[in-house]
């Protein structure tokens, strides 16, 4: 298969490369060659039926055999990647865990198989016990967060006890590091971007979301130029094509998918548009797939908001923690003034960005919490440092140029930016610690193009299993009750896990899940009630 070879894209600090599009041929910017829990689950069995109502799962006698998952037939040229990897993210390297990369090339567009191709990341975690001839289980974030950071925390966490039966193959997002990095807006745009539109003291609501609007706009203009004729080639359908080159490229007829957050988007769509390859559907912590833009930050808006309230109590019952007994009422007292400028170097979107993606990802311990609870309370006293660096390695993580430009390709129903000041106003009474991030967030895909939407799947070749983490501080904790109907029209039955935990991916941290995983990936359609619970 042809692979496109570009030389990297630079782009100046407050210039853009905009006659690159002809010099670019048309192929995406920069080809990049790469090589923590909080809530620890403590028990190590399924509760069965925690939380929720119990029913039957389907019957096997009744229900048609789901499809066999084999070990790849051609597989990938692994490297050991451990110490690249564990660098990369500033992370510990996991003990008796082996961190191993490769690269795959997967068409640019998916309709044209032969032609130009991009270059896909992959990690493959496993363990001595892992054996030689398991499918390996296929897992994507979405461009919630890299792939291969969310398989950190699965090795770090309660969740490698997956791996003793299934090693786990983590793909990376095209568009962000690893895979084909694109590099398309100004320094300026960035950042306001990153910051909502807060650009200086007593900035208005109205006159964040005229900046905001301004950098999207021209960020778009800017993006849809570096990129053509491929804009519109990294929302889900495309990440969704790249699982299946790698299926094809491993010479398998099922995968196994695990989608975490915005990764279920992925894998849901994979089902749509690939029918019966989708051998397993693990959905973890999901949103809500085909919901409009309105309703996804709303939702988010709310659950997040949960995840901080949970965070503020579980730190004050430690003791010791710097937010006091009313921890809310901290870090709203904070944002206020980050809100208003008064602030060094710290925005409400920076410092909010900087919470959520720390909860996200910390340690088990829980030094974790009080050390956050510690940035956050300096940063309310007026000392950022701690809290702009913890903003700084968010951005990294969630904010490149790739991440917005997938994120936009997918948009369903996009707002206009005259309905956004009313809801910031809303928003911000119902959710004071998130409304009006997730309201002015909505204005940053002003302008862009958004590809078609991909129509849920008519039918799954194996009831879903789906892990509900109530307090994902990434996206909420309501997308899987929002996806009720979606099973329901596509006859299919899933089990759910609930954990009440802390944190993103509820995989990552909680071996009672590993242990539901690995029994539905060898002895599908799990048997027994279909809505249980992990303990926390």
């Amino acid at each position: 298969m042809p692979r496109a070879h570009t030389p990297a894209v630079g782009v100046e600090p407050s210039t853009r490369p905009r006659a690159l599009a002809g010099v670019l041929a048309g192929v995406v910017a920069a080809i990049v060659l790469s090589s923590c829990a909080v809530g620890p689950d403590r028990g190590p069995d399924l509760i069965p039926g925690g939380g929720g109502q119990q029913g039957p799962a389907p019957s096997s006698s009744t229900a048609p055999p789901v499809p066999a998952l084999a070990a790849p037939k051609t597989d990938l040229d692994w490297k050991d990647c451990a110490a690249e990897t564990t660098e990369r993210y500033g992370v510990a390297r996991p003990e008796g865990v082996t961190i191993e990369c490769a690269e795959y090339d997967s068409p640019i567009d998916r309709d044209k198989p032969d032609g130009e191709a991009v270059s896909i990341a992959v990690t493959r975690a496993r363990t001595a016990d892992t054996p030689p001839d398991a499918a390996p289980l296929v897992l994507t974030s979405g461009s919630d967060l890299p792939s291969s950071r969310t398989l950190m925390v699965m090795t770090a966490g309660q969740g490698r006890a997956l791996l003793a039966s299934h090693p786990v193959v983590a793909v990376d997002h095209r568009g962000i590091p690893l895979s084909s990095d694109i590099d398309c807006m100004t320094r300026l745009e960035r950042e306001t971007i990153a910051n909502n539109g807060l650009t200086e003291r007593g900035t208005t609501t109205e006159a964040r979301i005229s900046r905001l609007a301004s950098a999207a706009s021209s960020a778009s203009d800017g993006c849809t130029e570096t990129l053509t004729p491929y804009q519109l080639s990294f929302g889900a359908t495309s990440a969704a094509a790249d699982l299946e080159s790698l299926r094809q490229r491993w010479g398998v007829d099922h995968l196994g998918l695990i989608g975490a957050g915005e990764g279920s988007d992925v894998v849901l769509t994979y089902a749509s548009l690939y029918g019966g390859r989708a051998g397993r559907i693990i959905l973890d912590t999901p949103t809500p797939f085909g919901a409009s833009a309105r309703d996804r930050a709303q939702a988010q808006a709310r659950g997040v908001q949960v995840a901080l309230q949970g965070f503020a109590q579980r730190c004050s019952a430690l003791g010791g923690c710097a937010l006091g007994t009313n921890g809310v009422a901290t870090m709203t007292r904070m944002l206020t003034k980050a809100r208003a400028g008064d602030l060094a170097s710290l925005s409400d979107t920076a410092a909010l960005n900087a919470i959520t993606t720390t909860l996200a990802l910390a340690s088990d311990r829980p030094q974790s919490l009080l050390d956050l609870a510690d940035a956050i309370a300096a940063a309310d006293g007026g000392q950022t440092a701690a809290l702009v660096r913890l903003a700084d390695r968010a951005a990294t993580l969630r904010l490149p140029d790739g991440a917005l430009v997938s994120r936009c390709n997918d948009v369903t129903g996009p707002v206009g930016q005259n309905e956004v000041p009313g809801l910031v106003d809303a928003w911000s009474k119902q959710n004071p610690l998130t409304g009006a991030n997730s309201a002015l967030s909505l204005v940053r895909c002003n302008g862009w193009a958004s590809g078609d939407p991909v129509r849920p799947p008519t039918s799954l070749p194996a009831d879903p299993l789906i892990l509900n983490g109530t307090r994902d501080p990434i996206n909420g904790g309501e997308g899987a009750a929002a996806l009720v109907p979606l099973f329901m029209n596509a006859d299919a039955e899933p089990v759910t896990v609930t954990w009440d935990g802390l944190g993103f991916s509820v995989l990552g941290r909680s071996a009672c899940a590993a242990e539901v995983v690995a029994e539905y990936v060898d002895r599908a359609p799990l048997q027994g009630p279909t809505q249980r619970g992990c303990p926390t």
